[in-house]
């Protein structure tokens, strides 16, 4: 049952007015940008705050009326238990775990998690530039262990050691899908 509004269900209300940096449709999962600026969520799978652009009511507008680039937009910061009606943007299953596809929408969780490397190397010259990992937990493994591939360079003369940090995208997860939906369409979202 299709639904004309993005607030679902609320138990909180906080909503804020932003500038759109970009074209944005209500239900939009959004973030800021340097400028201060709303924009669609733009990191695949990253830390997202659950941040959703409303539908303009003020101005008569529906959730299949777009923002332009300039305009003031509505945004509704989501709280856990709340319920938006946001767009899929991958076919979802009911009670998928949902993150950011990268354009505003949102996907189901992947197997794999990623991880940012930063680190030290004690050697001349060194430099570790644009590492990308993946990684997937070994199947039935009860110590935790990972198995991946991933791409990078690495440039050092080395006399020492390297050693560094793995961070998990722990503020990736946005909510839970109530209901199936296929890529484009609206679908309920429990935020978590």
């Amino acid at each position: 049952m299709a639904k004309n509004t993005i607030k679902l269900k609320k138990y909180s209300d906080v909503i804020e007015e932003f500038v759109a940096g970009a074209a944005i449709t209500p239900g939009m999962l959004v973030a800021l940008n340097a400028s201060g600026a709303v924009i669609p969520h733009g990191e695949a799978a990253g830390n997202a705050i659950p941040m959703f652009a409303l539908e303009d009511e003020l101005q008569g507008k529906t959730i299949d009326d777009a923002y332009a680039a300039g305009d003031p937009v509505q945004v509704w910061v989501a709280g856990r238990g709340d319920i938006v009606n946001a767009i899929a943007g991958a076919e979802i299953a009911a009670g998928d775990f949902l993150v950011s596809d990268g354009t505003g929408k949102l996907k189901p969780v992947d197997s794999a998690v990623s991880v940012n490397i930063t680190g030290t190397v004690t050697g001349a010259d060194a430099a570790l530039t644009d590492l990308e990992l993946t990684l997937e937990e070994v199947a039935g493994d009860p110590a935790g262990d990972y198995t991946g591939s991933g791409t990078g360079t690495l440039t050092a003369t080395l006399t020492g050691t390297a050693s560094g940090t793995a961070a998990v995208h722990a503020h990736s997860i946005v909510g839970q899908a109530l209901a199936a939906a296929s890529s484009g369409d609206r679908v309920a979202v429990r935020i978590i």
